[in-house]
């Protein structure tokens, strides 16, 4: 899968090359995680077990107990901070006291990838302030660490789920939000899961948020220009969901790249005051 994304980036370039510079970078991560065999999990589930998650709208995991390679992610984390402190990146002190602490605490990267994967935070914002680090970045690079250990996850539960019929706005696989949709070429509607990328079929007029399907308090917003892609969103929660449309293009990327290369959309509807 890793290669995949590298193979879809040069072309994503091409075709918006606005997107260029967020690409390029994220390309040398990729490069990295490319590098990086996780080793499998025993992943293994009674039918009884499996079914009545299913049926009671449980994830097949929670996300603090994922079944991934953490010290796999701890090592690939690292060699981010080596590549990223040698950059000309703005925020390139704050990445080298990062990667003196993790070179101090042995223990410091796991407790870090554990907070993203419990959503805790609480840490990831102590930390950030500490190692003078933007939280949000710190929180995406140890994010992108555990990226190939996810991958393998999500292929190794793929069989395990039907995610024609999961009608749920969160992941079946971790319980994580979407952090996009798309529509197929039948006009059928997926989310994909911000954590894992998991996708799943998922009705066209219902909030994954909040569950609202009031047609009064649900729209969306296109951006000229953007052909393909528009913004959802709802009134009673005011949340919202970039939404890809794969009948207009011949080939998309996949999603992971479609959100680094729309970041713009969510700055567009944080200022309409969505969030």
């Amino acid at each position: 899968m890793i290669e995949h994304l590298l193979e879809n980036i040069d072309r994503l370039i091409q075709q918006r090359p606005v997107c260029k510079e967020a690409l390029e970078s994220y390309r040398e991560l990729a490069g990295l995680m490319k590098e990086v065999q996780p080793e499998p999990q025993d992943i293994r589930f009674e039918e009884r077990l499996k079914d009545m998650k299913k049926n009671e709208g449980f994830p097949l995991f929670s996300r603090e107990d994922l079944p991934v390679d953490l010290h796999a992610s701890s090592k690939l984390f690292a060699k981010f901070m080596e590549h990223l402190s040698n950059t000309e990146r703005k925020d390139k002190d704050g990445l080298k006291k990062v990667l003196e602490k993790s070179k101090n605490d042995l223990g410091w990267i796991d407790s870090l990838l554990k907070a993203v994967l419990g959503k805790d935070d609480k840490v990831l914002s102590k930390a950030g302030k500490e190692l003078d680090l933007d939280p949000a970045t710190l929180s995406f690079l140890a994010q992108e660490a555990l990226r190939p250990s996810l991958y393998a996850l999500r292929d190794a539960t793929y069989d395990k789920i039907d995610t024609d019929n999961w009608n749920y706005g969160y992941c079946p696989v971790c319980g994580s939000e979407p952090d996009m949709a798309y529509f197929t070429k039948t006009g059928k509607r997926y989310l994909h899961c911000e954590l894992c990328s998991q996708e799943w079929a998922y009705p066209r007029i219902k909030c994954p948020f909040c569950q609202n399907e009031e047609h009064k308090t649900l729209g969306y917003f296109d951006v000229e220009g953007e052909e393909g892609f528009r913004v959802d969103f709802c009134r009673k929660c005011q949340r919202y969901l970039k939404t890809l449309d794969k009948r207009v293009f011949e080939e998309a990327a996949p999603m992971e790249l479609e959100n680094l290369a729309t970041i713009h959309l969510d700055i567009l509807a944080n200022d309409h005051g969505f969030k």
